[in-house]
């Protein structure tokens, strides 16, 4: 419409409202008709379509009190309201038109003042005018009102809008009918709805933008892209950094060449010119000005929005202050509808979703100081629509603004819902709203958490939601609503229990949620990362905890709380604790502040007993905690009630005195105008009001004080003047009313026996008095907290949600309770579920933050009901699948006592289910109540197969449970295998778990099995087959290097084995048969156990257990023996145990065994085995593959072990075919290795098969005469073969010829003469054989080796046995020892001689000489020995000795050894051109000089000295014999072989000699076989004869 048409129907509105006016003018105003005629000539010259000069007539006819009249000048009002044709801008000009005649009517005050109003001021003031009429005129000035308020051009202010508020609740308050009720208060709705809307962004529509700012639609966005579109040209333009530069190779959108500056901001040309103001880059001025008209647009477009927007908060702030002031009138009973709508009105406020103004400062500060104030009044009131819907303002505060009213939080709920849900005197729809209320409050998720961290986690505040669970336990639990004094019934206490119990799972869910949230999945927009790694997340928050100033907080609140309880017990040692723990300092003032910070928890007693101490710290404290109270304007009765209402009045005179003395002091101080002269008056006054008080209220006091006795007393008393009567009146009627101070204990119980006594009515009074306190005490908490600075009221964060575990662990115990008492006594399914639900979170949330769940576990296991069949229910049920599906989520805080209840839990319902399916009764109970789908196990075989999840800690105490479990079920009547099999299961199940922790678990499961195995007889072939099943399991899962599992698996049949009977052995042997037969591919350590068991098999004395472990083995070295290369050294040992079988042909079945080991290891090692051997071919080179080299260490060495092993067997058969494979192997393969491998094969191999056959003959010196077979062929075969394998191998074994030569060493030296000759030979044939191969220092070491044996085999004891008192037998050992050194001694004599003969050019001149003293020293003890007639003599005496012809004598060994000797000398002459003259002619003088002896014949006259001398004589005989063939077989020899050079030397000395030697050269010879042999004496006569004969015709000759 254009202006015309609108200015043509304004003027018709107008010309039809005042055309219908003039019929109905009143007839006491006549000339009003007049004054509308002139009315309706100035519409006919109106120049707007605005309502202006016109309301005069509005506000007139409205004021003539006339209905009819008012109803149509609302409906007008309303028509002009709905065409725009009101502008409430407009200044009022009505006051023009003023007369004498319409002064009443013109009866509004505020023009008399002068002050200028609008059009809608008037209007406003006019229709609330109106609004005592009828009820349809009522309704129409409220939807004018409501018009007003909705229709933008009518510009109503913030004090308007107040006024239109009041004016609405003022008529709904009026209202007598319904529809006028209802339509007031939707009205009120909404305008409330559009005053809020405005502030949300009504505003900033485009309608109100063009009206208000007249600007274009697009500037905004359009600005926002010419940025957008610089920005990324200086990216693309400036790709290093952001200065511009020329680019002008670069194009943009329009394939615009940029310029200097790049491209202009508004038409995208190449921009040379650079806009200072803005910083754009430009083309021209035409773009610049383009471009600052957008800006100042934008720019307008803000600054319109802002402050349009400021205006409507101010109208939505002022909407809200008006209806808080509402509140403070009083409250009546004609009033209470006017509350009713105020309360409604906030609460609609409050409600309004997402609620914009809850952050504003000027809300808030209306909301603390005002609202939480009235609402304390409200929540307290007995009319239940005021206190419900003020409990519902308060939860909706505490929701949208809980951050800025931390302390009116906690007023609320300790001064109001706690007090009204413990008190004896609020009804029970009271409790019930209350207590639906804080059931909101925490049905907010955060909410429980966040009262703990801002309340029980800080230090200026009490414990909040302690103190909240405390109740809940008290109504639940406790039960205290069914003690008398309540007066509650049976239903009403259900319903209050169910309230608290929803509140509480509320709380519980909201953790949950919490704990979902920032610990489970973190919030995106905080950006962090999900959590992977549980346990590893819990312990790096944890360390963020305990750095956070909230922990910190905690930690301290909790010590202050230990120290509040101590010191109500004992206030010293309180004070000593809180000292030590640094909670306070030792300061009095610290002390005091304290005191007043903590009333609460420490309690009035106990502050009153520490005050009224003796000790000069208790005297400071009092002062300064008197110091810290206010008295200001008060009289001494208020004063001292509010003093001894901070503490109890200690009992004590002197106490007592103490405390009133500081309280009037301090009074004085504070008040020095009062009526009261000094403080001694103050004082003295004070024991007066002490005296009134007991007097009045103590029952024992039967005549009472009245008020003339009190004045009397009073007299005088202000240091001799009296006071005013009126003062002591007041206050004997104060205390006559209320004590002063009343014990907390005694006030209890005063106050408990009075409401048991109380009607309802007079309850109802009680409450309004206690409702008085409360509200006195609430008033005053928010007054004082608003003095100090309110602390941060926390935010949950991801940080702060760890402390969901000290939460949990503060009110777990309570909470826990709680639901179990309500889920055992409440039979509604619904309250049975949510206690489930809350039972199973809380134990989820424990589990997650490690709080021990044993307890709990426990008892919640018992209220199943599972032991109590008869007694089950439906909710028992649910309760057990809860459980079950919730154990794989809690696992690892179950711990193992936890994981025990479960296990039990389990395991009793697989016996049900057994029982079920005997379908039996069970105790008498029929059990088919039990849910089928319970009893099929798949929720059950979840937690088996989750326990994967669990960590490691929790796996092992999960196995340690299950085992537990299994000992129970096994070990009872009625075995049970269920939980054994489940641990089988479990173990399959968790094979994929790092190695250190799968060995910790199986260790426990090895355990087990062992001891339920070995103890129960009944299950051990279970077991055994459980085992194999796992084992067959574990085989298929492939084994990590250096990893030996499979042997742990397997280890249990071993231990199992060692402690079984025959029948588990056998199956036990079955099964590894079968593993091997099936899964021997799949085996790597387990290889190891296997062959335990087989030994361990072949080990038993039972035929039948032998041969099926024999038949294994058989088989696998038929069939597996290429899966055996780590494994071998304990196949080895295998085939050790088997060689040692008492059966023979499994003993020669070893040896074949070896063979196709050796034969398969060459095989690998690519070493081909040297059947025939030619000693002239040259040794091929050896093998020195790394890989080879470590294989014959680790292998070959034992596999020859045991051919060396069996080579010391007494079975001839069995010693003679493993000492040929031996050495067969040796001689085959030796070509391969090393000189180092040979040290090891002779050390390891070799010498154990000597030491065995010494070992033999020291234990039993008779060995070879018993076996003297097995002895000679052991001995010779031995000797003979390894001598061989040297001399094929000498070139390799060189370095080991002194192990060799050690050897043989130990072999003479082992006093057993057969092994002794042997040995020697074996040298003797060893050194014939490769003595052409030995260098220097090899005959060094035979020379070395000559020498030690020669000093070795002499019988050095022989001189010794005279002298010793030795048993017969230990004689004939010793002497038996010596008969054999003398033979050893001898043969290595001999042997000597040939090795010189054949080898004497080998030898340089210090090896013989070596060799030469060596014999000299055997001479020289044979010459030594022989020469001890006496001691030879009782030598002989021996029992041992008697059968022998002749004195023990070492003559041969002498002749032997100087003998040798001569050789040497021979040989040193040869090939040295030495001579030693002497010891060739020394022989023939003692030769000489023993006949001449003989000859001599000298006689004895004593007996024994005869026997002597004949002894002596026989002696000599035999020694000249004895020089006889020494000259005979090497002296004379020796001198034949003289050069004619040297016998020319010694011709004269030697003629003389021969020729000497040859009167005794015919003399009889005695051997030892004949008296007088004469084929000998002829013989050695002959020879010698001869000899010498031929030597002294050489001689001669030369001579």
């Amino acid at each position: 419409m254009n202006r015309q048409q609108l200015l043509k129907k304004y003027q018709d509105i107008l010309f039809d409202y005042l055309e219908k006016v003039k019929k109905n003018i009143p007839k006491q105003y006549p000339s009003f008709k007049d004054f509308l005629n002139k009315m309706i000539d100035l519409v006919k010259f109106e120049g707007l379509p605005k309502l202006g000069k016109h309301l005069v007539v509005f506000r007139l006819t409205i004021n003539m009190r006339q209905s009819k009249l008012t109803q149509l000048a609302l409906s007008t009002l309303f028509k002009l309201v709905s065409n725009c044709f009101i502008d409430g801008r407009i200044e009022d000009t009505s006051q023009e038109f003023y007369t004498d005649e319409f002064s009443e009517l013109f009866n509004d005050s505020t023009y008399n003042k002068g002050e200028k109003k609008t059009i809608m001021d008037v209007l406003i003031n006019s229709v609330t005018s109106c609004l005592f009429d009828k009820d349809e005129n009522i309704i129409q000035g409220l939807k004018l009102l409501v018009a007003f308020i909705l229709n933008p051009y009518c510009y109503v202010t913030s004090q308007n809008l107040t006024r239109i508020i009041k004016t609405i609740i003022f008529s709904y308050t009026r209202s007598r009918t319904q529809t006028v009720d209802r339509y007031a208060k939707n009205m009120l709705y909404q305008i409330i709805n559009y005053t809020f809307q405005a502030v949300e962004g009504e505003v900033f529509t485009i309608q109100r933008n063009k009206r208000k700012m007249s600007i274009k639609e697009d500037s905004v966005s359009k600005l926002t892209q010419l940025i957008m579109l610089q920005l990324v040209d200086l990216v693309c333009l400036n790709q290093t950094q952001l200065k511009f530069s020329n680019q002008s190779n670069i194009l943009n959108e329009q394939d615009q060449p940029s310029g200097y500056f790049g491209y202009c901001i508004m038409c995208r040309k190449s921009a040379n010119l650079y806009c200072k103001d803005h910083r754009v880059p430009i083309c021209s001025f035409i773009c610049k000005k383009q471009h600052q008209e957008y800006v100042e647009q934008a720019q307008s477009t803000y600054i319109g929005a802002v402050k349009q927007f400021e205006e409507n908060l101010d109208c939505a702030l002022q909407l809200y202050d008006s209806l808080c002031n509402l509140l403070l009138n009083r409250t009546t009973l004609q009033l209470a509808k006017n509350q009713q709508i105020i309360l409604e009105c906030i609460l609609y406020i409050l409600e309004t979703p997402d609620f914009v103004l809850s952050k504003n400062q000027k809300f808030i500060k209306t909301t603390k100081e005002r609202l939480c104030n009235q609402l304390l009044k409200y929540c307290l009131e007995t009319e239940k629509t005021l206190y419900q819907f003020s409990f519902r303002i308060f939860q909706r505060i505490v929701s949208i603004m809980r951050k800025n009213i931390k302390h009116e939080i906690a007023i609320f709920i300790n001064q109001i819902y706690l007090n009204i849900l413990l008190s004896v005197n609020s009804n029970i729809l009271h409790k019930q709203i209350a207590l639906e209320s804080l059931c909101s409050i925490l049905e907010r998720p955060k909410t429980g958490l966040e009262f703990y961290i801002n309340y029980d986690c800080h230090t200026k505040h009490e414990c909040l939601m302690q103190k909240i669970i405390n109740t809940f336990y008290e109504i639940i639990v406790l039960s205290i609503y069914q003690k008398a004094e309540y007066q509650i019934q049976s239903q009403q206490e259900i319903l209050l229990k169910n309230l608290a119990i929803k509140a509480l799972f509320f709380v519980i869910e909201g953790l949950n949620i919490v704990f979902d949230k920032f610990i489970i999945t973190p919030s995106e927009e905080m950006g962090l990362p999900q959590i992977e790694d549980q346990n590893a997340n819990v312990s790096e928050n944890i360390t963020v905890m305990y750095t956070n100033p909230i922990e910190i907080q905690r930690q301290l609140k909790q010590e202050i709380m230990k120290g509040c309880q101590i010191f109500q017990k004992n206030p010293d040692k309180g004070i000593k604790y809180l000292l030590d723990a640094q909670v306070i300092q030792n300061d009095a003032k610290e002390i005091a502040k304290f005191f007043r910070e903590n009333q609460q928890q420490i309690g009035k007693d106990a502050i009153g007993a520490f005050l009224g101490g003796h000790q000069q710290l208790n005297i400071k404290v009092l002062s300064e905690f008197t110091d810290m109270l206010k008295f200001k304007d008060l009289t001494v009765e208020q004063a001292l009630r509010y003093y001894l209402d901070q503490f109890t009045l200690p009992g004590e005179a002197m106490q007592v005195d103490r405390v009133v003395q500081k309280f009037s002091d301090r009074y004085y101080k504070e008040n020095p105008n009062s009526i009261f002269k000094s403080s001694g008056s103050i004082y003295t006054y004070c024991y007066l009001l002490v005296m009134l008080q007991t007097d009045l209220h103590n029952p024992s006091v039967a005549e009472k004080m009245r008020l003339s006795d009190f004045q009397k007393l009073a007299r005088s008393i202000n240091d001799g003047d009296d006071l005013p009567s009126d003062y002591l009146t007041q206050t004997y009627n104060s205390i006559l009313k209320q004590p002063l101070a009343v014990r907390e204990k005694e006030k209890n119980r005063v106050f408990m026996k009075v409401s048991l006594t109380q009607s309802i009515r007079k309850k109802q009074d009680l409450f309004q008095r206690e409702k008085e306190a409360l509200l006195k005490q609430g008033s005053e908490l928010i007054k004082t907290k608003q003095d100090f600075h309110e602390t941060i009221y926390q935010i949950i964060n991801q940080d702060m949600a760890y402390l969901i575990k000290p939460f949990l662990e503060c009110i777990g115990k309570p909470l826990f309770e709680m639901f179990l008492f309500m889920f055992n006594n409440d039979h509604m399914d619904q309250i049975s579920n949510q206690c489930i639900q809350g039972l199973v979170l809380f134990i989820k949330l424990c589990s997650f933050f490690s709080i021990p769940l044993q307890d709990y576990m426990n008892t919640l296991i018992k209220a199943t009901k599972l032991n109590h069949l008869g007694s089950i229910q439906n909710k028992h049920i649910n309760l057990i699948k809860q459980i079950l599906q919730t154990v794989p989520l809690i696992g690892n805080g179950l711990r193992e006592n936890g994981w025990k209840s479960i296990l039990q839990m389990i395991s009793r319902l697989d016996e049900i289910r057994m029982i079920q399916q005997s379908k039996d009764n069970f105790d008498g109970y029929n059990i088919t109540i039990l849910n089928e789908s319970l009893l099929e196990f798949d929720i059950i075989d979840k937690i088996f197969i989750q326990s994967k999840l669990l960590d490691d800690e929790a796996i092992q105490e999960f196995i340690n449970a299950l085992c537990f479990m299994s000992k129970q079920e096994i070990y009872q009547s009625h075995p049970r295998l269920f939980c054994l099999q489940k641990l089988v299961e479990v173990c399959d199940y968790n094979m994929k778990r790092v190695s250190f922790v799968w060995t910790k678990m199986w260790n426990i499961v090895k355990d087990h099995i062992n001891e339920v195995a070995v103890k129960e007889k009944k299950v051990a072939i279970f077991t055994v087959d459980s085992l194999k099943q796992l084992s067959i399991k574990f085989l298929q899962k492939d084994e990590l290097y250096d990893f030996q599992f499979q042997r742990d698996v397997l280890k249990p049949f071993e231990f199992i084995f060692l402690q079984s009977n025959l029948e588990v052995k056998e199956f036990i042997l079955s099964c590894i048969n079968h593993i091997v037969l099936n899964h021997k591919h799949n085996i790597r350590s387990g290889w190891r156990m296997i062959f335990g068991l087989i030994t361990l098999g072949l080990k038993e004395d039972n035929d039948k257990i032998c041969k099926i472990a024999f038949q294994i083995l058989s088989q696998i070295m038929e069939h597996n023996l290429h899966l055996l290369q780590d494994v071998f050294i304990d196949l080895i040992q295998t085939l050790k145990v088997l060689a040692g079988n008492n059966q023979e042909d499994m003993a020669l079945a070893s040896i074949d065994f070896i063979i196709q080991c050796l034969g398969y290891l060459s095989k690998q090692a690519q070493i081909i085995p040297k059947l025939n051997w030619n000693e002239f071919e040259e040794l091929e080179p050896t093998i020195r593959n790394a890989s080879t080299a470590v294989q014959l260490e680790k292998i070959w060495i034992p596999l020859l072990g045991v051919l060396s092993g069996l080579a010391g067997d007494k079975r001839n058969k069995i010693q003679a075919k493993s000492m040929e494979t031996l050495f067969e192997s040796l001689q085959q393969f030796g070509y391969a290795f090393s000189a180092e491998f040979w040290k090891m094969v002779f050390s390891t191999v070799l010498r154990p098969i000597f030491d065995e056959i010494q070992f033999t003959f020291q234990q039993n010196h008779s060995v070879a005469n018993t076996n003297n077979n097995w002895f000679k062929d052991s001995c010779k075969k031995g000797f003979s073969l390894i001598i061989n394998l040297m001399k094929r191998y000498f070139q390799k074994l060189r370095a080991l010829l002194p192990e060799f030569l050690k050897l043989f060493e130990n072999c003479i030296q082992n006093q057993n003469a057969k092994l002794a000759k042997y040995s020697i030979h074996s040298v003797k044939n060893m050194t014939m054989k490769i003595g052409m191969m030995f260098n220097e220092e090899e005959w060094e070491q035979i020379v070395q080796f000559i020498d030690r044996i020669i000093r070795l085999t002499t019988p050095t004891k022989l001189s010794s046995f005279a002298n010793q008192s030795l048993t017969s037998s230990r004689m004939k050992n010793m002497i038996e020892d010596c008969f054999t050194q003398c033979a050893a001694q001898l043969l290595m004599i001999q042997i000597s001689i040939e090795i010189l003969h054949y080898f004497n050019q080998k030898l340089n001149l210090q090896q013989l000489l070596i060799i030469e003293n060596t014999f000299l020293y055997s001479y020289q003890f044979a010459v030594q020995f022989n020469s001890q007639i006496e001691q030879r003599y009782l030598l002989w005496k021996q029992v041992v000795l008697q059968d022998m012809k002749f004195l023990p004598s070492l003559l041969k060994q002498e002749r032997e050894a100087y003998g040798c000797m001569i050789i040497i000398k021979k040989y040193k002459l040869k090939n040295h051109h030495i001579l030693d003259f002497d010891s060739l002619i020394t022989p023939i003088e003692i030769f000489i000089k023993k006949n001449e002896i003989l000859k001599a014949n000298p006689q004895f006259n004593d007996e024994q000295d005869q026997n002597i001398q004949k002894l002596k004589l026989q002696e000599i005989e035999r020694e000249i014999s004895n020089y006889r063939q020494l000259l005979d077989v090497y002296i004379l020899p020796t001198l034949s072989e003289l050069d004619d050079i040297h016998l020319k030397q010694y011709n004269n000395l030697l003629f003389f000699l021969l020729l000497q030697a040859m009167n005794y050269s015919s003399d009889l010879i005695i051997c030892k076989d004949c008296v007088r042999c004469q084929l000998c004496l002829q013989q050695e006569k002959t020879n010698l004869d001869q000899q010498i004969i031929q030597l002294v015709q050489k001689l001669y000759d030369l001579k």
